[in-house]
């Protein structure tokens, strides 16, 4: 790989996992927002994000998503760590 692909590829991973508020006390990445917005999921809707773990978990343990699960996990884990 050349240098000018690797810090494209880099550029590209950092934009999509960079987090942007949603609300006042709401952040989520451009890679969470998008893949919440794949399975119609209404996050702009929620006030923070326990409201929206909280809607997550109804329907993750209705069907199994994988994708779905990592960013709720994701959440969580900002959750956790920035409350």
């Amino acid at each position: 790989m050349k240098r000018e692909e690797i810090e494209e590829c880099v550029s590209e991973v950092l934009e999509a996992n960079t987090y942007e508020k949603v609300n006042e006390n709401l952040y989520l990445t451009k890679y969470q927002k998008q893949v919440l917005e794949e399975y119609h999921i209404p996050f702009q809707e929620c006030q923070n994000s326990k409201e929206l773990l909280f809607l997550l978990s109804d329907i993750i343990d209705d069907e199994e998503y994988d994708e779905l699960e990592n960013v709720a996990r994701e959440i969580a884990e900002y959750d956790y760590y920035n409350s």
